[in-house]
């Protein structure tokens, strides 16, 4: 049974390492940028969900394309405000910087909003968003069902990016410029725009990812930096930019993070995830998922 709860619960928090990921490796996979201000995106879904539909009364279903939508929105922003005129100073450790400061921004604006009213806490309980039973028991476990809406969540989401990515111009687009950027623009293909794209198509699995994971983080503005991490971590086990190897990475991260709590004790959680990054990464640098790259 402690098995067996492991891995439930574990899938569970993985999906949503998965789903930061896949948003951060289609970003990167364009734009060779890794974007520190995805996990503020994430944030946003959570709580700009959660503030349009208890504080404005807006039906559950439109504040969570809302949330989708703003997300979307701030992820093409980063891209015009914080990525380009940096990736023109040809020069790393500016983008690093801008993507991180502009993390800082969407963070301190939003506290301001959440904390607008006096005495107002930097975080909102997120209610079930589920309109049937929130829980049911099954061989002895109780299983929550916005919980468990996480797994499936990230597989659609998976499945459909694959699918845009081989069966749609744009999505070929996207990934001729992932192939070669250069030649892609010699080719007359807009990579700007598709650049723009990709930030907004990874804000938009932000924001779904924040929303979903509502009832599991609650809608706080603290927990930004910490999925970035996660995200990270996921996109690195299965594959940068692989969106399998995103999806691959952030179960297994789950699943070990919740042994490590299950078996052991707490404080274990993030020393064992650590400890699984690095040594997938010495047996296999290019990820369980990803493949090697010769280079000529």
């Amino acid at each position: 049974m402690d098995l067996i709860d492991t891995l439930v619960r574990g899938l569970q928090s993985g999906a949503i390492y998965a789903l930061v990921a896949i948003g951060l490796n289609i970003v990167f996979a364009t734009t060779n940028v890794f974007n520190f201000a995805h996990g503020e995106l994430v944030m946003l879904g959570g709580v700009a969900g959660v503030l349009l539909w208890t504080s404005a009364g807006i039906p559950v279903v439109l504040a969570l394309l809302g949330a989708v939508a703003l997300a979307a929105v701030l992820g093409a922003v980063t891209d015009l405000v914080a990525v380009r005129p940096a990736v023109r100073s040809q020069a790393a450790s500016v983008w690093v910087l801008s993507t991180f400061g502009f993390a800082i921004i969407l963070q301190t604006v939003t506290t301001l909003v959440v904390t607008a009213e006096p005495g107002s806490p930097p975080s909102r309980p997120f209610p079930n968003f589920w309109p049937g039973p929130e829980s049911f028991t099954v061989i002895g476990l109780t299983l929550s069902v916005p919980r468990l809406l996480m797994v499936p969540a990230a597989l659609l989401v998976a499945g459909l990016l694959v699918w845009f990515l081989r069966s749609t111009e744009t999505g070929r687009g996207l990934g001729a410029v992932a192939d070669d950027r250069e030649a892609a623009q010699m080719r007359g293909l807009p990579v700007g725009r598709l650049s723009l794209v990709a930030f907004a198509i990874g804000g938009a699995v932000a924001g779904l990812a924040g929303f979903l994971a509502g009832p599991v983080t609650q809608a706080s503005v603290d927990v930004g930096l910490a999925l970035t991490l996660k995200g990270f971590m996921a996109a690195a086990i299965g594959g940068i930019p692989h969106i399998g190897g995103a999806l691959v990475g952030g179960l297994l991260l789950g699943v070990v993070e919740q042994a490590a709590v299950t078996y052991g004790d707490s404080q274990l959680q993030a020393p064992a995830a650590l400890v699984v990054v690095l040594v997938i990464l010495v047996l296999r640098p290019q990820g369980l998922v990803g493949r090697q790259v010769r280079v000529v």
